[in-house]
């Protein structure tokens, strides 16, 4: 008879167990991304406005972006590249400010908002962000459950040649030349295939970069590179493109430089390796606590025991997240250097302080790289700030750097350039100018 007893209670207790471990797969598959495909639930397209006192809008623009957080949570930080907020960062990062081109004086606000579909959005404002590497984090002004956070993984040598996939949204241009019906919503993102070509690591800078074939376009810009299994390797950023040969190269910002703003932010994510754990422990507590009291009642009404008060433990309280600020750049000279026409045409660098920026073709020796660009040499010329003063210097090119309108620099010799100011190098297709930082 206690034999029988107790086979009755063994089946018991693996019937409880069986129960608990479907609650837990349940909680595990939340988030529903095991694919590319599937990244799409944890992406969003991101708008950046600027308006007048009287509401009229005065420029706009649009990009993506992708959710983080910890699995099987309401997401509410989401992860972009700088240049899609820097108008929002120029005109004040959302409080009233006065601009001006020196003749004209106009106050406006500055908006940034998280489109789900066409009517859909919510209201999100820039906390941290990496000029440099492109990177910018967001916060929602509240948790959001129409995405979905995506797990990061950082990428390694041994991916080179696997296949990833960039998702974004068209750009504003291309919707309106396809007259799509809707803009913003899930089934409006596109995903391009392709293979990493390559890692590298910006010289000078540091800045971790990942170079694919997969097309990176405009609208795509902050949207995430993630792997077969959805997993975000990086963060589309920017093409670069021969105008001789027309080829392209696509390059996506390293995820492990997201996830260095995201530490140093204490702002929650959850790596890969860690989703299972993270998402199930308080299931896999609670359920825990409940096999163990009820096979303890069991156990004393098939031996005629009363049983003592045992307390359920109750899964862990979530910690709430400090309000965070941008931080800080102790190197940021506070100039840009803007690139107005040529291979990097659009493209903006930060002037470090003592720190130089070196353009040309090398990516061993040079942190702004041109692709095989006609009269860029190996290591052309360098731009730095000390003191407050900017300067260009030629270093020994082939076809020489030139200060605008045309007198070409000495060989490695510096000459002081001051803001508005431009040079090119080699022709004048491939010019640039410094501009201020413009209280970003």
């Amino acid at each position: 008879m206690k034999n029988k007893r107790m086979k009755l209670l063994a089946v018991m207790l693996s019937a409880i167990l069986m129960v608990c471990l479907a609650l837990t797969g349940c909680a595990e598959q939340k988030t529903g991304v095991s694919s590319a495909q599937d990244a799409k639930n944890g992406v969003a397209q991101i708008a950046c406005t600027i308006c007048l006192e009287d509401g009229s809008l005065v420029t706009g623009s649009t990009g993506s972006g992708f959710f983080i957080g910890k699995d099987g949570e309401d997401p509410e930080y989401l992860i972009t590249n700088h240049h899609v907020v820097e108008d929002y960062l120029i005109a004040g990062s959302g409080e009233w400010t006065t601009l001006s081109d020196g003749e004209i004086e106009v106050t406006v606000k500055a908006y940034v908002d998280v489109y789900f579909d066409r009517n859909d959005y919510i209201e999100a404002n820039v906390v941290s962000y990496n000029e440099t590497a492109d990177i910018a984090i967001l916060r929602l002004n509240q948790t959001t459950d129409q995405r979905v956070a995506l797990a990061l993984t950082e990428p390694t040598e041994d991916m080179i040649g696997s296949a990833v996939y960039c998702i974004g949204f068209p750009g504003l241009s291309d919707n309106t030349l396809m007259d799509a019906a809707t803009q913003s919503g899930l089934s409006d993102m596109t995903v391009t295939s392709g293979t990493i070509s390559r890692l590298l690591t910006t010289s000078g800078s540091g800045i971790r970069r990942i170079q694919t074939d997969a097309v990176i376009q405009h609208g795509n810009s902050g949207g995430p590179m993630v792997n077969e299994k959805g997993e975000v390797l990086g963060v589309n950023s920017w093409t670069v493109i021969d105008n001789e040969t027309q080829e392209r190269n696509y390059y996506a910002c390293n995820i492990s430089e997201a996830i260095l703003l995201l530490n140093q932010n204490s702002i929650p994510y959850t790596m890969a390796g860690e989703k299972q754990t993270t998402g199930l422990l308080p299931f896999i507590l609670a359920g825990a606590g409940v096999i163990m009291v009820v096979g303890i009642i069991l156990i004393a009404v098939m031996t005629g025991r009363r049983p003592k008060a045992v307390p359920v433990p109750e899964p862990p309280a979530p910690q709430p997240q400090p309000v965070v600020q941008p931080a800080a750049n102790p190197e940021d000279s506070g100039y840009r250097l803007q690139c107005t026409s040529g291979a990097l045409s659009g493209q903006r660098f930060m002037i470090r302080q003592n720190n130089p920026l070196v353009l040309g073709r090398n990516s061993e020796l040079c942190n702004v790289v041109f692709p095989n660009t006609p009269g860029i040499s190996g290591k052309h010329c360098a731009v730095w700030c000390k003191h407050g003063k900017i300067y260009v210097q030629d270093m020994g090119s082939t076809h020489g750097t030139y200060i605008l309108p045309g007198t070409r620099l000495p060989s490695n010799q510096a000459m002081e350039v001051k803001a508005g100011e431009g040079f090119y190098l080699g022709s004048p297709q491939e010019s640039f100018v410094i501009a201020e930082r413009r209280g970003c």
